[in-house]
């Protein structure tokens, strides 16, 4: 498994560093939270953490409710004693990380930085230290998944065609309708001038669109409806996806038809269908990829869980912040 699988949700870590230093160094070295058999789960590992797990505008505007704060802080504690649990495993197996895979890791975060070199000289050494320790356990942990659960997944031909025969009604596709639209909008509270603008503004677009006036342009420049900016392309929809009165235009019309106006609670509606599929039952061939991904993830997620209660059995969890142990 290569290292590029834990490089996206990392990249959220290092913005901390960016926007203040300071701070870093500050958490660097600071009071240790948990410890797992002989892996230590610090606060500097947990800010970092949180910092990555925050949302993007909740780190420049501060805007997130103190229970979202606490629930993010729980989410990454949990995640940082499940990792020391597997770092643990991963050192009795004596698994390591090279230089260079940490090196590599470590690149896509250098930001503005020249090297790593220099990135160590701006944050200085209790800072680089720490996230380097950090890198490396999570590189760690993920190798030790890969060995104690993903090595272990295996779902053949048979497993995914009996899973496909069992349950062939989930793999049943109904009617399939593919449409393009333009929406003119009408405010519920407008007056009934205002609807009548709106209506007359629609019924010129619709002529427009049935003189051959090319429909992808008349809904970029005038639809109210953010398809607009893909010619008013709503993709692939089935029956009962759409509004009742939206759905009773569609149904009776051909591929290539221009409807009247159709009017529902958003405003007034010009549909253009483009292609209708018929229900039909999926084949095995179509669907067979999608399956077997199914049954690995189920399979994955079930070996993840026996494996992380043997090792909550094996190594001893304490916590050194004064709470409880969660109960497993």
């Amino acid at each position: 498994m290569g290292v590029h699988r834990l490089l996206f949700p990392v990249l959220g870590i290092f913005c901390l560093f960016f926007m203040d230093l300071g701070a870093g160094a500050a958490l660097a070295g600071e009071g240790l939270i948990a410890k797992v058999g002989e892996v230590e789960v610090s606060e500097f590992d947990l800010a970092l953490t949180v910092q990555r797990k925050m949302p993007m505008q909740v780190s420049f505007h501060g805007k997130i409710a103190p229970e979202k704060v606490e629930e993010i802080r729980q989410g990454a504690l949990d995640e940082l004693i499940s990792q020391a649990y597997q770092v643990n495993w991963a050192r009795e197996q004596k698994l390591s990380v090279a230089e260079q895979e940490l090196a590599e890791a470590i690149k896509p975060l250098l930001g503005r930085y020249s090297s790593e070199q220099a990135m160590r000289e701006a944050v200085g050494e209790r800072v680089y230290r720490d996230f380097r320790t950090l890198m490396f356990r999570q590189l760690l942990a993920e190798k030790a998944r890969g060995l104690a659960v993903d090595s272990k997944v295996a779902v053949d031909e048979a497993q995914v065609r009996g899973y496909y025969e069992e349950n062939q009604a989930r793999y049943f596709r109904p009617r399939q309708f593919r449409a393009s639209h333009i929406l003119i909008k009408v405010d519920p509270s407008a007056s009934a001038e205002e609807r009548e603008a709106r209506r007359q503004k629609a019924a010129e677009l619709l002529e427009q669109a049935r003189n051959g006036e090319d429909f992808y342009n008349l809904a970029y420049h005038n639809s109210d409806d953010r398809s607009r900016y893909v010619g008013g392309d709503l993709g692939y929809f089935h029956e009962g996806q759409v509004v009742p009165e939206f759905e009773e235009v569609i149904l009776a019309m051909e591929p290539g038809q221009v409807s009247d106006l159709v009017r529902t609670r958003f405003g007034f509606h010009i549909i253009r269908l483009v292609e209708v599929n018929e229900p039909r039952q999926l084949s095995f061939d179509e669907v067979g990829d999608r399956i077997r991904e199914r049954l690995e993830k189920e399979q994955r997620e079930g070996l993840l869980e026996a494996w992380m209660t043997e090792l909550r059995e094996r190594y001893p969890l304490e916590r050194l912040d004064g709470a409880a142990p969660a109960q497993e």
